[in-house]
């Protein structure tokens, strides 16, 4: 039997990050070994990550950590650096204990990611991939007109991330504008919802989860991690905009014919997620088909 693959998970519990992470928890062939999750709902997304945890067997043995819920630098550019750390720690531990084969998939502002690369300088040759959901190139962003909410929540720590040398994979909202939630899909995420208890209400999240297009941007960088063969890439030269008030977080993409100015990284230009729709749409009947 092949070995899994062992999975670090970065986010802030959102409910498409939600169902990102049943994803990988029920996927046969991966073994999910720790979360950070940056909850700032009053501990909302830490509580639905411990009940998705819980809810698979594995309490106890996939350790959850608080991540960190501000941006690196708060105003007048003095830094945070202890506080928030339990999630980074946490990843530097599992990038040691699973010395090149950790994928680590961020859902989240990166944040964590850089403090994690802060503490172990050694990080980027110790990971296997980096799976960054952020950044909007040809696409208009979901914060500001250019800017993806992610890296707009953090453009420093998104620029010490880009630079610091780790096998990076964005995926931006360019890759997953296709890929939206069906009304069937919709109603079988209601009634998970209801059956697990998760959150206040099911039609909590039923306002969340329009089922008339809502964008799955988590669940497709999860099939992009797990998945390459379903992923189109391509090398791009990036900037991250951290200076000007009106693109502050935007993904600034050398596209010339002859690019040359930014950091070589690899894009997601299209996530393939037509093999994987039955499972969203059949996950009320997850439960039953795992038992």
């Amino acid at each position: 039997m092949a070995e899994k693959r062992k999975l670090f998970m970065n986010g802030c519990g959102g409910v498409d990050q939600a169902i990102a992470l049943w994803y990988a928890l029920q996927a046969p062939d991966v073994e999910v070994v720790g979360i950070g999750v940056a909850s700032s709902e009053e501990g909302k997304g830490i509580r639905l990550v411990k009940k998705l945890v819980a809810l698979t067997g594995l309490e106890g043995v996939v350790p959850v950590a608080t991540g960190e819920c501000g941006p690196l630098f708060g105003e007048g550019g003095q830094g945070q650096p202890e506080s928030g750390q339990a999630a980074a720690r946490l990843l530097v531990d599992k990038a040691k204990e699973h010395e090149g084969e950790l994928t680590v998939v961020t859902l989240g502002p990166l944040t964590d990611l850089a403090k994690a690369v802060a503490i172990d300088p050694g990080l980027p040759n110790r990971l296997k991939q980096v799976v960054v959901q952020g950044g909007a190139i040809r696409v208009p962003g979901n914060a500001t007109a250019v800017a993806e909410a992610n890296l707009h929540a953090d453009p420093e720590a998104a620029a010490f991330v880009l630079a610091a040398g780790l096998p990076l994979l964005l995926v931006p909202l360019d890759a997953s504008e296709h890929i939206r939630l069906s009304p069937e899909a919709r109603q079988g995420i209601l009634s998970k919802a209801a059956g697990m208890g998760i959150g206040q209400a099911s039609d909590e999240i039923g306002a969340k989860l329009s089922g008339d297009g809502t964008r799955l941007v988590a669940w497709a960088t999860m099939i992009a991690a797990l998945h390459s063969e379903y992923v189109h890439t391509q090398k791009m030269k990036l900037t991250i905009e951290c200076h000007s008030a009106l693109s502050r977080g935007a993904v600034l993409a050398d596209l010339r014919a002859k690019p040359s100015v930014g950091i070589d990284t690899q894009v997601a230009v299209d996530v393939d997620a037509e093999p994987f729709a039955a499972w969203l749409r059949n996950l009320s009947d997850a439960d039953k088909e795992r038992a």
